[in-house]
Formats: C-alpha cells, sequence, structure tokens
C-alpha cells in the first residue's frame, strides 16, 4: 500500500440518515444484482442500468457493499466509473471505493485490491478506516503476515484508526501462529490501551501463544493484568495454562493448577482431562492416569478419540502392544469409534514388537470399518516386512497404498529402501531410489547414506562412487557419516588407499571429519596393523578439537590385541581410564580375546569378573570367546561353566559358539572319561556335562551326543526358537535328530507354556 495514500486516510464521514433509504437501497442492490446476472446473456445491460440507476451518488457504496460477491461488485464498479464519473469533491463519491475495497477484502480478492488502492492514490481518494480495517482481516487470514502488519501500521501511525476488534484478533492469531509472540504482544498493548480496543478472545490468543512458547509465567501475567492476581476467569485460559506446562515439560505445576481450577469451583472439561492425560501419557506416569480415569467415570465424563489414542500410544510405549489393543476393545465396547489415528498408532506399536501379521491385520480392521488408511498406516508395515526378509509383501503394501491415492513421501520411501539394504536387496533398492525420483520425491542425505552403506556391504564400490556424485550434482550434500560409509566400504573391502584418499579430500573441501570419521580411518589402519598410523590419526583428531570415544580406544586397544601387543592394549587402556572414558563391553572382549591367544586363560577370566564389578554384561562375543579358549585348552568343565552362565543371563549364542561346543565336546572326548562324575556336577550345576558323559557312555553318537546337550540346554532356559534352529543346522550338517532330541524340544515347547504346539517338532 502506497505511503503517499497514508496522509489522505480519514475516518469516513457517515451520511445523513434518511427512514427510507435502507429499504431503497436493497430494492436497488437486488435489482442490480439481477441485471448484472444477465450481462454476458443480455448485451442491453448496460442501458437498463443506465435507465434505472439514480444519478445521485449517494446509493453507489451502500449498492456496492450489498452486492453478492466481487465480480458482480467489479462490473457494477466499473460501470458506474463509465457512466457515473465518480469526482472526489463530495464525500460519497469515494465511499465508493471503501465500499469495493470491503468487497474485495472479504472474497480476498488481493490482486484486485492492489488495482483499486493503485487507483484510489492516482485521484488522490482515501481509503476508509472500516475498509482498511477489513484489509488488516484479509491480508491476517491469508497468512500475508507483511501486508497484513503494514495496513496495521499505516492505520495506526498516519491515519489514527484503530483496527475493529475482530479484526485484530485476525493478526493476533495470526503473529501468534508464526511464532511472532513479541511483535503480537506489541499489537496486544496497544489494543489493551485503547477503551473496548481488546476482547476476552484477544487476550485468549495472547495466552495461548505464550504458552506455546513456555512462556506460561508472561501467560499469567497477562491474565493478571487484565483481571487481578490470582483470577483466572474460565475453564477456557485455565486449560491453555495447563496444556502449555504439560506440553513444555512442567508436569508439576500443570497438575497443580489443573487442582487449583477445581478448588475454585470450576469443573474440568474434557478438554482439561484430554490435556492432563495426554501430559501424562507422555512421561509414563500410569498411577495418575489411573485416577483421572476414574474421576471422569465419577463424574459422568467420557473419554474421547484423542483420549483413548493417547492411552493406547501409551501402552505401546510404556506397557505392551497387547494391553494397547485391550484399550482399542474397551474404546469400542465404550462406544468411542477409533479414528485412523487409533490404528495408526497400533500398527506402528505392532512393527517396533517385530508383530507385523497382527500389525497387518490391524490395517485390515481399520479398512472394514471405513477408515482410509493414510501414509502412517502403511509405512510402518513396509518397514517391518522389509525388515523380516518379506520384500514382496512390503511392494504389495506399497502398491495398494498408491491404488488408494495416497502418496508415497521420503519417510515411506526411505523405509522402503532401508529395509531392502537391510535384507541384502541392494539393486531393487537402487530401482526404488529411481522410482522416487520420476515422482518427484527427492533423496535426502540419509536415504544416499543407506544405499552407499549397502553398495559398499556388497562389494560394489564403482557404485557407491557413482551415487556420491550423484549426490553432489542434485545438490545434496554429503554429510560426515556419508563420508564414513564410503571410507568404511573401502576399508571392508581392503581398499586402504582409496579409503585414505576419500579421508583426505574431505580435509581439502574444507568437511570435517568429526568423531565418527575419524574413528572409520582408525579402524582402517588397526585392520591393517599399521598402530603407529592409528596413534598419530587419533592425535590429529584431537588436534582438530574431538576427543576419542570409546570406539576409538576400543578399536585401537583391538587392534594391539590382534597383534598380540598386550602393552600397547594396556597402554592404551591406560590413557582410556585417565581421560576419564570408561571401557565398554567391547573393550573388554578384545583385551580378553587377546589373553586368550596367548592362552593366558586365568588373566582373561579375571578380566571377565572384573567386567561384572564394573557394571558391565558380557555378550555373545565376551562368552564365545571363552569358551572357544576352554575348550582349546581342553578345560571343558569351565567351558561348560561359562556355557551355562551365558544361557543363565540370558545372553542367546550364535552360530561361532555352537561350533566351538560341538568341536570342543567331541574333540575332549578322553577328558569326559578321566573327570569323575560327581565332578562335572560340582562344577556344572545344570549337569550338561554330565549329560553329556551318559549319552557317549550309552554308545549315542559322539556329535549328535552334542547337538543333543546343547538343545536340551537351550530348552531348559526358554531359548525354544534358538533350538529349533540348531536342529535345522544339524539335519543340515548330517546328524539325524534322535530320540534325546525330539524329548528335549518336547520339554522346551512345555516350559514357554505352549504344550499345544507340540506339532512343530514332528
Amino acid at each position: 500500500m502506497s505511503k503517499t495514500l497514508l496522509p489522505l486516510i480519514k475516518k469516513p464521514l457517515k451520511p445523513p440518515s434518511k427512514p427510507s433509504l435502507h429499504r431503497r437501497t436493497r430494492s436497488l442492490a437486488d435489482y442490480v444484482a439481477q441485471t448484472l446476472k444477465t450481462r454476458h446473456s443480455n448485451p442491453h445491460w448496460e442501458q437498463t442500468l443506465e435507465e434505472t440507476f439514480p444519478h445521485d451518488a449517494e446509493h453507489l457504496a451502500p449498492v456496492i457493499s450489498l452486492l453478492p460477491d466481487a465480480d458482480c461488485a467489479l462490473a457494477f464498479f466499473d460501470w458506474a466509473r463509465r457512466h457515473r464519473p465518480l469526482e472526489c469533491t463530495e464525500s460519497p463519491h469515494p465511499l465508493a471505493y471503501s465500499a469495493l475495497l470491503r468487497v474485495l477484502a472479504r472474497s480476498r480478492r488481493f490482486p484486485e485490491i492492489e488495482l483499486a488502492l493503485r487507483a484510489m492514490r492516482d485521484l488522490e481518494i482515501a481509503p476508509t478506516g472500516d475498509a482498511l480495517s477489513d484489509l488488516v482481516a484479509a491480508y491476517s487470514d491469508s497468512g500475508i503476515e507483511d501486508k497484513a502488519l503494514e495496513v496495521y501500521r499505516v492505520m495506526r501511525e498516519q491515519g489514527g484508526f484503530f483496527p475493529d476488534v475482530s479484526d485484530c484478533n485476525c493478526l493476533l492469531k495470526l503473529l501468534v501462529n508464526r511464532g511472532r509472540c513479541d511483535i503480537a504482544l506489541k499489537v496486544y498493548d496497544e489494543m489493551v490501551k485503547r477503551d473496548g480496543g481488546a476482547d476476552n478472545y484477544s487476550t485468549c490468543i495472547m495466552v495461548r501463544g505464550l504458552c506455546t512458547e513456555g512462556r506460561m509465567e508472561e501467560g499469567k501475567k497477562l491474565i493478571a493484568d487484565r483481571w487481578g492476581v490470582g483470577c483466572i476467569p474460565n475453564v477456557v485460559f485455565y486449560n491453555t495454562l495447563i496444556d502449555g506446562y504439560f506440553r513444555h515439560g512442567h508436569i508439576k505445576e500443570g497438575y497443580r493448577i489443573f487442582r487449583e481450577m477445581q478448588l475454585k469451583g470450576f469443573l474440568p472439561t474434557l478438554v482439561s482431562y484430554g490435556i492432563v492425560i495426554n501430559g501424562l501419557c507422555k512421561k509414563g506416569r500410569l498411577a495418575e492416569i489411573s485416577r483421572l480415569l476414574s474421576e471422569m467415570k465419577a463424574r459422568g465424563v467420557r473419554p474421547n478419540v484423542q483420549i483413548y489414542n493417547n492411552l493406547i500410544d501409551f501402552q505401546c510405549k510404556y506397557g505392551s502392544v497387547v494391553q494397547a489393543k485391550a484399550v482399542l476393545r474397551k474404546m469400542i465396547a465404550d462406544g468411542c469409534e477409533p479414528d485412523v489415528i487409533t490404528f495408526n498408532v497400533l500398527i506402528s506399536g505392532f512393527c517396533r514388537e517385530g508383530k507385523v501379521r497382527e500389525a497387518e491385520r490391524l490395517l485390515r480392521e481399520a479398512i472394514g470399518r471405513g477408515l482410509g488408511p493414510n501414509e502412517c498406516s502403511y509405512t510402518p508395515l513396509i518397514h517391518a516386512y522389509c525388515q523380516i526378509g518379506e520384500v514382496a509383501v512390503a511392494l504389495t503394501l506399497l502398491v495398494e497404498m498408491m491404488d488408494k491415492g495416497k502418496k508415497p513421501d521420503l519417510v515411506t520411501f526411505g523405509a522402503l529402501i532401508h529395509g531392502l539394504v537391510v535384507v541384502g536387496e541392494v539393486k531393487e533398492a537402487l530401482a526404488v531410489k529411481e522410482k522416487m525420483i520420476e515422482r518427484n520425491v527427492n533423496p535426502d542425505c540419509e536415504i544416499y547414506n543407506v544405499l552407499i552403506s549397502g553398495l559398499c556391504k556388497k562389494g560394489m564400490l564403482p557404485y557407491a562412487k557413482k551415487l556420491l556424485a550423484e549426490m553432489l550434482d542434485q545438490n545434496v550434500m554429503p554429510d560426515e557419516f556419508v563420508y564414513a560409509t564410503l571410507i568404511d566400504g573401502f576399508i571392508r573391502n581392503e581398499n586402504l588407499s582409496e579409503a585414505k584418499k576419500i579421508f583426505e579430500f574431505m580435509g581439502k573441501k574444507g568437511i570435517r571429519h568429526g568423531v565418527v570419521g575419524y574413528n572409520t580411518m582408525i579402524k582402517g589402519y588397526c585392520k591393517f596393523g599399521m598402530m603407529n598410523d592409528a596413534i598419530l590419526t587419533m592425535n590429529n583428531m584431537r588436534w582438530d578439537g574431538f576427543f576419542p570415544d570409546e570406539c576409538t580406544y576400543t578399536t585401537v586397544i583391538d587392534g594391539y590385541a590382534k597383534q598380540s601387543n598386550i602393552d600397547g592394549a594396556l597402554r592404551v587402556l591406560g590413557d582410556m581410564t585417565k581421560r576419564r572414558c570408561q571401557p565398554n563391553v567391547v573393550t573388554y572382549s578384545a583385551l580378553i580375546n587377546s589373553y586368550c591367544q596367548k592362552g593366558d586363560t586365568e588373566t582373561a577370566e579375571g578380566l571377565f569378573k572384573d567386567m561384572h564389578i564394573q557394571g558391565l554384561s558380557p555378550n555373545v562375543v565376551t562368552y564365545t570367546i571363552l569358551i572357544g579358549s576352554f575348550l582349546k585348552s581342553s578345560l571343558v568343565v569351565k567351558a561348560g561353566a561359562f556355557f551355562e552362565n551365558m544361557l543363565l543371563n540370558k545372553c542367546c549364542p550364535n552360530d561361532v559358539t555352537f561350533h566351538y561346543l560341538i568341536n570342543g565336546l567331541t574333540n575332549n572326548i578322553a577328558c569326559f572319561t578321566s573327570i569323575p562324575g560327581q565332578n562335572l556336577k560340582k562344577h556344572s550345576e545344570l549337569g550338561i556335562l554330565d549329560i553329556y558323559r551318559n549319552l557317549i557312555t550309552d554308545g549315542f553318537d559322539h556329535k549328535t551326543a552334542a547337538y543333543d546337550v546343547i538343545i536340551f540346554c537351550l530348552c531348559k532356559y526358554k531359548m525354544l526358537r534358538k533350538a529349533l534352529e540348531l536342529r535345522e543346522k544339524m539335519i543340515k550338517k548330517g546328524c539325524l535328530p534322535d530320540s534325546v532330541t525330539f524329548l528335549s524340544l518336547l520339554y522346551g515347547i512345555c516350559v514357554e507354556g505352549n504344550s499345544e504346539e507340540w506339532n512343530v517338532i514332528a
């Protein structure tokens, strides 16, 4: 809006009141509207208006104001401009321009508004305050912040007007929604200073905006300034404050105000309960949630779909998906219909727990209820199916999603690509990437990183480098993780020189390596036994402002350990603890492996005990290293004890563990004939070695007996799935299961309480 109009703005002159004017104006407006409707088919419509519309100007503005739409108003105004010249000497004439502005503002016809303002400037006609007020509202409601503020400032600073309170509220709402609370506060302060310039809604908008930004105390001050200290006028203001406190994690204060509201005689509404329950759900506060639900029931306030959705989300995160599904059934039984969000939360929860079949059944139930699944319904399922290797099902769901008119977004495509890479289908993942681009969904840095990682693991390094070049061409700037992935890929594929080139390229381009980049390069040097280079890189890392972390130290310790350089490993361990970086399970496992390689199982066992003292739980690698070393040294009793300890601590063995045990047991038969049975039982509480000894004494095949005793132990510790997997591997190795195998598995099924599923072992 041109600043040349500002000095001209003045309050409109009201025409003298005439009792019959309104009736006559309404009749004229109706007649004009009917005539204008025929303007495309009646070539004489202008002549009709000329013959019937009065020649005096006082009817122009009122008639324009009453016309049904902006097109009619523009057509009539254009006719009047040509047939009734609007001279600016009389006050009614300029009002026609302002009347047109108001109609255009209501219709949000902003290009025409600009043309009208330009014409007014040329004729030196000033808009009325009402017209400008309508413009403030129109620009605000349409999100045109700069124009809304410009018109507001024109009115305040040079026109001496103030927009209508409802129009000012539109501006406040826009500013608050855009996070411009400080500017909104200035407008609000000007409103309050003017008598009648602010209403309750104005204050509510500001309090909500301040609470959204976490400025609850300022919100309370606004309320106090308006109604007095400690006086909150109604439940709406209480709800706004409570929501602010809970939204920003101030649970105690939010709950206090919720109870204060009740003490002051205000009954919580459904909205009040919903806000508090939502806040408590996010913090996992089950006891308080249960009390509130009981309170609602006592008061006859029934939870709505939003409250149930929050409860279901709470159970998925802090309880179990079974409990979450129970909430869904209760919700339906109570007559509250679930929405698509309800099912999306459940689908996501079941997918996180690996129960993808149940998750898909929920999707089908949602469709059966007439709910339209969206991207958030399909994406978790697509990702989950890819993770379990059922890529075909994932692709079918993607097609179904698109058939329903839902466009896969970056998250959906990202989930599918990640899932495909996880199961090794890298070429298919690349094809999906191409489909993304065809649909104008551009891959981001994370998707490129996943693809590069997959290509590197497949040894397809030229393609990985090509993908990096594509990123740069598409102006997707690779971060340190992308480069680290590529460096790691070359290291995995025994190409240290190419890895070094990429590492050095980062430095030349001014890309900081970060902890991840340095760790990857250090890992490469350690892998190739270049410990001096590894130490030098670690020192450069410090010079670059990055501190070595657990991974850095552990990698170097492992590098020294693999070279049987215990002194070097211990020296780095000392530096690690000196810098208050605590050794982790991997650190201890590397040291234990080093001592075991030297045959010093006693020191290795001491480190194992030290792990427990430090509060660290050994993992499958730690146990496997020790079990393998004990069996190699014919210490079968210790090996058996450690295996039992492993199962006791719910640490699931892997194929390497089984390999060591089977070969170790069968290669140390002499030990079982030389050690008395009671000695085996003494060291092996569960009798694993005693059972093995009895089996071979009874003439069982040594290798089959080894499989049998391991399967029995797995079943004993409720690892039935692992036991069944081992049976399949046993068959592939040419060892046929016997009666002991069958009985052990049957025992395992009963231990897990699934005796009706005995046929899975048949």
